[in-house]
């Protein structure tokens, strides 16, 4: 069934506790998740406060695009010298609500991540996610060729992590191309940076 496709719009503020939500049952079962907050009973728990925030500032400074109603979510954030935002205050109160332990996991994967990042200008594409009821439909696929398309109108890149070797290969299908260095978690998983030039 692929009937929900030409309803995937961008999503505004009203649509933030929905993405947030989706984002929070998605990444249940991720492996790099599952290193912050190792705890399964902790994750399910902390999960909405832990996403709330990056869905506020992809809301603010970039895009958050919705599949149907509630299957699927993709959050993506401009890179590059013409996209520069003003500071908000999304993070502030982060460590307080997922604790001082996964506040020191998350901090030690964002420092990777930040050390790693291009610098050509870019969009970013942090999370994308598909509800566990949905999986299989295609939405995940349809979600990034909707932003992809509009990419290359625009002459635009893309940059994500893979969580995943799995993963990989389906951003691979799609134009993305693996960078030569992968994100190693201490004790933990792998990340694989990737790449799309605009086709």
């Amino acid at each position: 069934m692929t009937d929900w496709q030409g309803s995937i719009r961008r999503a505004s503020v009203d649509d933030a506790a929905v993405v947030t939500g989706i984002l929070a049952e998605a990444f249940m079962r991720d492996p790099v998740s599952g290193w912050i907050f190792p705890a399964d009973h902790h994750r399910a728990q902390i999960h909405p406060a832990f996403f709330g925030p990056f869905v506020a500032l992809a809301l603010r400074t970039g895009e958050v695009h919705l599949a149907g109603d509630g299957l699927g979510a993709t959050l993506w954030l401009p890179v590059g010298e013409s996209h520069d935002a003003a500071e908000g205050d999304e993070f502030d109160g982060l460590e307080a609500a997922i604790g001082p332990e996964a506040a020191k996991r998350f901090g030690i994967l964002d420092e990777l991540m930040n050390a790693n990042h291009p610098g050509d200008p870019h969009w970013y594409l942090p999370f994308i996610a598909v509800h566990p009821e949905h999986h299989g439909r295609g939405v995940g696929s349809a979600l990034l060729r909707h932003q992809l398309e509009l990419l290359d109108r625009t002459s635009s890149a893309a940059y994500l992590e893979a969580s995943s070797p799995r993963n990989a290969a389906l951003y691979e299908r799609l134009g993305f191309r693996r960078r030569p260095t992968t994100l190693d978690l201490p004790d933990g998983p792998s990340l694989y940076p990737m790449w799309r030039d605009p086709a």
